[in-house]
């Protein structure tokens, strides 16, 4: 029997397949579920042959009826005779090639959505005629969450043969040789840090962790507003601060007058000239999206990238930040697990749309009870699975914002730590810090400094830097 939510004949020829041919039995095992299979008989032997064979013992039809005989649940149905007959049934659908298989699997798993689709559809429209809704919100972040289910079942196998991975990999590496450039991802905006990640690369989870009061936001915003000089189309999803808060503070670091000026109103007249000025670079730039949607799921994130994406051709997202995302109505059964759901969903999405996302990220109290400020990669907040969904993680530390009267060597200066990076280096490099704007700048920019890891000299930045554009510290 065969309709739009299921097909008999093809769910008794995989189970044919399974039990009298060894070739494509593993294939089967790892693309299907128990609820792929509509008729419960079929089910029930499919659940057989998996438990069988996980206990390393050989799938048969005999070791299969008397596994299904011991359940009880078959009343009256002769199992041996029907188990017989699936061997015809596999003969008559020809499941003699590995692309008819996978053609049939894809077909039942088809249907098996449909189906899934089509009782998520009922259940609600259920509880919407028996008044059961009394929370929309709710409502609507448990089907997100049942659909983004249904979406990673869809997902095909990714296995490659190395000869395959070898080939893409060789093409890849004549592709970045063609670079004049050591940044061969998208440019982080800081030399500095750049000369070490050689920029943010497609389908990498970035996450820029540290203490409140470090500039995360100011860092992030500070990174995307030089990357998107360079024509790079972006997001920044704000789920703490307002979109106006956020074009505030732009104004603030491209002007280069302090946000607490701007926002008290005492500003003068070449002072507003000069956010006039600004404001015209930023007129013509209609792709680059600001989102200060609150509680964002990850659906609601996934599918905000795909239109964006779609509309405005982004090529990196940023998140301000990630505890403050969800990651849809599913119960938890602490903040630990949830958290874990939403940084390896962030590296999925990341992946999918083959962008880099760079997200921001609390930490703990622990950094600060010790004698060295500095954060470690066991800070990272409520969870340990960031630090492994994460391709790179960066820390920003400031040494003076612990002291009372810093060095001189110490005021002015942030640490950035790439403390984890999949796929290159870690380690320490400085930038300037400018309070009074929450700016960072690269070192780089002064031309009294030659080596990036040295320390700032004041002395010797007074007599030197007359040329340089950037703000004095």
């Amino acid at each position: 029997m065969n309709n739009i939510f299921y097909d008999e004949l093809i769910e008794r020829s995989i189970l044919g397949t399974l039990l009298y041919e060894v070739n494509g039995r593993e294939n089967i095992l790892l693309s299907l579920t128990p609820e792929d299979f509509f008729n419960e008989i079929n089910r029930q032997i499919f659940i057989a042959i998996r438990h069988i064979y996980e206990q390393g013992k050989e799938v048969n039809p005999l070791t299969v009826r008397d596994f299904l005989l011991k359940t009880g649940k078959f009343g009256n149905l002769n199992i041996t005779e029907y188990i017989a007959r699936l061997e015809l049934e596999a003969i008559k659908y020809s499941v003699e090639t590995e692309e008819v298989l996978k053609s049939l699997i894809s077909v039942l798993r088809e249907k098996a959505v449909l189906r899934t689709l089509s009782i998520l559809t009922e259940d609600v429209k259920k509880k919407i005629e028996k008044g059961e809704v009394k929370d929309v919100n709710s409502l609507l972040s448990d089907v997100e969450s049942r659909l983004m289910s249904l979406k990673e079942r869809k997902e095909e196998s990714r296995e490659r043969t190395i000869k395959d991975v070898i080939i893409n990999a060789t093409k890849l590496v004549n592709e970045l040789a063609k670079h004049e450039s050591y940044v061969t991802g998208i440019p982080s905006g800081f030399y500095e840090i750049d000369r070490m990640t050689t920029g943010f690369h497609s389908g990498e989870l970035i996450i820029i962790a540290a203490r409140p009061g470090m500039g995360k936001t100011s860092f992030a915003l500070s990174s995307m507003l030089r990357i998107i000089k360079e024509g790079i189309p972006a997001a920044f999803f704000s789920l703490e601060m307002s979109a106006e808060d956020i074009g505030l503070r732009i104004l603030s670091l491209e002007s280069g007058i302090p946000l607490k000026k701007i926002r008290s109103g005492s500003i003068n007249e070449e002072e507003i000239n000069l956010i006039i000025n600004t404001t015209t670079n930023f007129l013509n730039m209609k792709n680059v999206i600001i989102d200060d949607t609150p509680s964002l799921t990850l659906f609601d994130l996934k599918t905000k990238i795909k239109k964006f994406k779609k509309e405005y051709g982004i090529e990196i997202v940023f998140i301000d930040y990630l505890q403050l995302l969800r990651s849809g109505s599913r119960r938890y059964e602490n903040r630990q697990q949830e958290v874990a759901e939403i940084s390896r969903g962030l590296k999925s999405i990341a992946k999918e749309f083959n962008i880099p996302i760079v997200s921001l990220s609390q930490l703990s109290r622990q950094a600060e009870m010790r004698a060295d400020k500095r954060p470690q990669l066991s800070d990272l907040r409520e969870s340990g699975s960031i630090e492994q969904d994460a391709d790179v993680v960066i820390f920003i530390h400031r040494p003076e914002y612990y002291k009372k009267t810093p060095s001189p060597q110490e005021e002015g200066l942030a640490e950035i730590i790439i403390a984890k990076q999949r796929n290159g280096p870690t380690g320490i490099v400085k930038l300037a810090f400018l309070k009074e704007l929450t700016k960072f700048e690269s070192i780089s920019d002064y031309s009294n400094i030659q080596d990036t890891y040295q320390t700032i000299n004041e002395d010797e930045e007074d007599e030197e830097d007359e040329d340089d554009d950037s703000v004095s510290f």
